[in-house]
């Protein structure tokens, strides 16, 4: 999330407000169901959230930014 330049709060708003892209959600690697849930953040970052159902939430399988590739260097 840091490399990206996303944070929890906008990863919640994505959630609560975005769009279900059904082409990017699907059988996750672990047989389960995984859901690809887009949109703009306060400050206009294209964001995707890609979560997975888990017990009574959401587990966070990846953060993306949609219209910028962001050089990271964590190690």
């Amino acid at each position: 999330m840091g490399c990206r330049y996303i944070d929890e709060r906008e990863i919640k708003e994505i959630i609560s407000g975005g769009q279900l892209n059904r082409k990017k959600s699907g059988v996750g690697e672990k047989n389960d169901m995984t859901y690809a849930i887009e949109g703009y953040s306060d400050e206009k970052q294209h964001i995707r959230v890609v979560v997975a159902p888990e017990d009574d939430g959401l587990v966070i399988i990846t953060v993306i930014d949609l219209d910028h590739d962001w050089p990271c260097h964590c190690d």
